[in-house]
């Protein structure tokens, strides 16, 4: 079979066939993700970070045949399914690899909350989906807790590759179910290989993770991962009852897996200036609503008119042109000028130094315990409360609200509790990572949140913070 090798800087070359690059690859649905960009405006403090949701898409699929092909080399995982079945599991695992994050938005997650999700979910019921899952057993939930993203991604695979998909021999039905981590025909009573395929794309060490993790390190420069991708692709097998699993071969590697991923969130999607670059081009969106009346980005406008990046920064740019006295033009002129105001406090060291050594209470006996403590209320407060305590702020400091931000990055679920997610294969019987005890009782870093005012207005803040904080919450506990 005829192939094409592109170049990725990653995993080096990914050999594709050319009838998937005929079908899917260049064509314009895909395309458009090479103007997606992975980690939104992160660009604006990690200059390298122009990576997009395009070669993300190529490595997941190169990953994912990758541990697939292992797989099928493990007569224990290849002696209950026919060759056939074998190679229709992998068709489907390597088109829905490529598509899955076909329906991403502009700016990939930040634009999500602008997509109607009435319209997005009548879209998905045109096309037969929900009628499949409930055939196959499965029922609505998975569409139902699926991302916009997600729902916008099923959408363009039935409506866009449908024909070419079966034309693979793949059902487009079944892609749609493994980018929501199920797999239709291993609910019809298919063989038990049918599920570990999905689980590969839709699960606590699927190779969508392993590519967006080592991809985001790399990209960045940040070197705060560490890992040996190669050992990790080499160690997945799995099991009847346990499904998808790593052998014993992973112990070495999967520690640093664990922690990497931790890491990029805690200093990548959660350094400061990523917090507010993001929470200011989200904050742009809103505001061109506001403006024009108009969302900056629809379901239509993906499906028909391809919208991406650079289209969207086109519209905030034309309507801050043509309103220069609105909001929406401060806020551009500050995102093109990347202006970014101070933040109070820069990490979880300086919240503890500059607020919770100092937050009052009666001591307990036990300083270090009792400010922890406190410190913890403290920032609960003030998450809970950030719209209240922004105006509050900018009353206080005498600015405009739109100046002051409490925010914290969006950070995807992840605590030690995960690891009992992901099994370790050995002597014919499966244990949970945790199980394995390769962290004891090590606590875990947590987001923060960042309060950013104007330059030179940080210690006043932190001071009525700090009084209102007393007034409110250490009444309470005085009570």
């Amino acid at each position: 079979m005829p192939t094409t090798q592109i170049k990725d800087p990653v995993h080096g070359y990914v050999e594709l066939p050319d009838a998937l690059v005929e079908g899917v690859v260049d064509t314009r649905p895909f395309q458009r993700l090479r103007y997606v960009r992975q980690l939104s405006a992160t660009h604006l403090v990690y200059p390298g970070a122009n990576h997009t949701r395009f070669e993300h898409s190529l490595g997941v699929y190169h990953l994912g045949r990758t541990v697939f092909e292992n797989l099928r080399r493990q007569s224990y995982f290849a002696r209950d399914a026919t060759t056939d079945e074998l190679e229709e599991i992998q068709r489907t695992l390597e088109c829905a690899c490529l598509l899955h994050d076909v329906g991403h938005p502009p700016f990939s997650h930040l634009s999500e909350g602008f997509l109607d999700e009435g319209v997005l979910r009548e879209r998905v019921a045109e096309t037969g989906l929900v009628d499949a899952f409930d055939s196959a057993g499965v029922g609505g939930a998975p569409l139902r807790s699926a991302s916009p993203h997600e729902l916008l991604g099923c959408v363009i695979v039935v409506e866009e590759y449908g024909d070419a998909l079966r034309a693979f021999g793949v059902d487009p039905f079944e892609v749609c179910a493994y980018v929501l981590g199920y797999s239709l025909a291993y609910e019809r009573g298919e063989p038990w290989q049918y599920g570990v395929g999905a689980q590969l794309l839709h699960s606590p060490i699927d190779v969508d993770r392993l590519d967006y993790i080592t991809r985001d390190n790399y990209m960045t420069g940040a070197g705060v991962l560490s890992f040996d991708v190669d050992r990790m692709v080499d160690a997945y097998t799995a099991h009847p009852e346990e499904g998808l699993a790593l052998t014993e071969k992973a112990l070495s590697t999967i520690g640093n897996y664990l922690e990497g991923r931790i890491a990029l969130y805690m200093w990548v999607t959660q350094h400061h200036k990523s917090v507010y670059a993001n929470r200011l081009l989200q904050a742009m969106l809103g505001e061109y609503a506001a403006e024009t009346g108009e969302s900056p980005v629809t379901v239509d406008g993906i499906l028909d008119r391809e919208l991406d990046d650079n289209a969207v920064l086109e519209r905030l740019r034309i309507a801050a042109r043509e309103n220069p006295d609105s909001t929406l033009a401060s806020m551009y002129d500050r995102f093109r000028g990347r202006r970014f105001p101070a933040t109070c406090w820069k990490h979880r060291i300086a919240l503890a130094d500059r607020v919770g050594g100092d937050l009052g209470g009666d001591g307990g006996g036990d300083g270090e315990e009792s400010d922890g403590g406190r410190l913890d209320e403290f920032t609960a407060w003030l998450t809970e409360g950030d719209d209240r305590l922004e105006r509050l702020l900018a009353d206080a400091l005498d600015v405009p609200v739109h100046e002051v931000w409490i925010d914290r990055s969006y950070v995807p679920a992840y605590d030690p509790d995960e690891l009992e997610d992901i099994p370790i294969a050995y002597g014919g019987t499966t244990r949970s990572v945790g199980d394995w005890g390769l962290y004891g009782d090590r606590a875990f870093d947590v987001p923060i949140p960042f309060v950013f005012v104007p330059d030179g207005a940080k210690r006043r803040a932190i001071r009525v913070l700090r009084e209102a904080f007393e007034r409110e919450v250490g009444e309470e506990t005085g009570a």
